[in-house]
């Protein structure tokens, strides 16, 4: 993580959201009990500044996650006995404790910090951190990760980016954020229009581009900012997403669009759909297995599922609503997201691999371009509230959902990373 941050700084364009970046919380399903956490540390024998960072990027994740509340009603040092705080917070009856405190020393920053589960009395975490200003807020997402690790048996979500594009007088560029929808920073700034963002590795990003004049696609890396063109076509109008060691890219040939496998150089290595219809939208199981994909050869868009290792013909796993789109293969190569629109509303629907279990997580204005957190549970998508584009945090399992970012200037299509260090 101090890799991308420091090359970022020295490359990248910095934008604040003071007012454009904003939180809210909205729980959808209200039957699932919150798990009560005693947030009690980090403001004694700790810098302001430090505490500040530390505490709102822990507050901010714990709601995100749609599984918390807290009490910080009381402060404790990293010194604290355990026993005693854990025996205050079961009085309290609170679930877990998280509680520490930080110093400087020359550029370092070193974070004590201390995790209980107050049930069992048992100690989850007791570890000193050294970090920096710039990480400071990483190492806030890793505690929150850590905790929810603990408690689910799935690591938590948040040591990883969302990739979009935001437009503005016409002109779109490439942003990152951290997936609780922080630390916003510009990665493209060629005045022209830049769109459809796609993760396909720890370090590079796909996207579409119009920096030439005709459509094309870029490989850009974000650590070091190296730039590749990878393939140009003047009906080009969606990104590419990893296929192998290759990408896959739906294009227009020969009077239909179907997708193939193109290489580094942009040259063809193969043809993975082959009909005379429309064929968009591939997404992949981890071991490139499968394939889902958007097709309309049935009359109305749906998804279909193709096995790359038989060949045989895909497929249609969606029946309801004439319009499916935007699917999304968890990380796991279990479940599928997708978008339904039925009756002028959207939804967020989630699905096992067969297309079985297929139900919805999420009712909203305009939803589009779901796309997992490595962790398999949580999705970010886009969509509309009013007149306001923002980026929605949602959770698949009990369907809470959070907005992370509101900006008029939101473009549709955005991509999760993995899990990054």
């Amino acid at each position: 993580m101090k890799k991308i941050i420091g090359v970022m700084i020295m490359l990248f364009i910095f934008v604040s959201f003071c007012n454009a970046a904003t939180f809210e919380i909205s729980i959808s399903n209200p039957q699932n009990k919150p798990i009560k956490i005693a947030l009690w540390g980090f403001t004694k024998n700790t810098p302001k500044d430090i505490s500040r960072h530390i505490l709102y990027t822990v507050k901010r994740d714990l709601k995100l996650s749609g599984l918390f509340v807290w009490d910080q009603t009381q402060h404790f040092s990293y010194e604290a006995p355990y026993d005693v705080v854990s025996g205050l917070a079961r009085l309290d009856r609170l679930d877990y404790a998280i509680y520490g405190d930080a110093f400087k020393k020359g550029d370092s920053i070193y974070v004590n910090v201390k995790m209980l589960d107050v049930l069992k009395n048992q100690v989850i975490d007791d570890n000193t951190y050294v970090t920096n200003i710039y990480s400071l807020d990483w190492l806030a997402n890793k505690i929150v990760d850590k905790l929810i690790g603990y408690i689910t048996g799935i690591y938590g979500p948040f040591e990883s980016k969302i990739a979009f594009a935001l437009n503005k007088k016409g002109v779109s560029d490439i942003y990152l954020c951290d997936f609780n929808g922080e630390n916003v920073v510009r990665i493209t700034n060629w005045h022209t229009f830049n769109i459809l963002p796609k993760w396909v590795s720890t370090d590079e990003i796909t996207f579409l581009s119009y920096r030439y004049g005709k459509p094309a696609l870029f490989l850009f890396n974000v650590f070091n900012g190296d730039l590749i063109k990878l393939f140009s076509k003047s009906n080009l109008s969606i990104s590419a997403v990893r296929f192998k060691n290759y990408f896959a890219i739906p294009f227009n040939r020969f009077g239909s669009v179907n997708i193939f496998a193109v290489n580094r150089k942009g040259r063809i290595i193969e043809k993975l759909t082959n009909n005379p219809s429309i064929n968009v939208s591939p997404s992949f199981t981890p071991d490139f297995s499968k394939m889902v994909f958007v097709s309309n050869r049935d009359g109305s868009p749906q998804i279909y599922i193709k096995d790359l290792t038989t060949n045989q013909s895909p497929q249609r796993l969606t029946f309801d609503g004439k319009y499916n789109s935007s699917p999304a293969v968890s990380p796991d190569g279990k479940k599928i997201a997708y978008i339904s629109l039925k009756n002028g509303m959207t939804y967020l629907k989630v699905m096992n691999i067969d297309g079985s279990n297929d139900r919805i997580v999420m009712e909203g204005s305009n939803l589009d371009s779901p796309s997992w957190a490595y962790d398999s549970r949580y999705i970010a998508v886009s969509g509309r509230v009013g007149s306001i584009n923002v980026i929605y945090i949602v959770n698949t399992i009990n369907s809470n959902y959070s907005i992370a970012m509101k900006t008029p200037f939101i473009y549709n299509g955005l991509s999760v990373s993995s899990k990054l260090q």
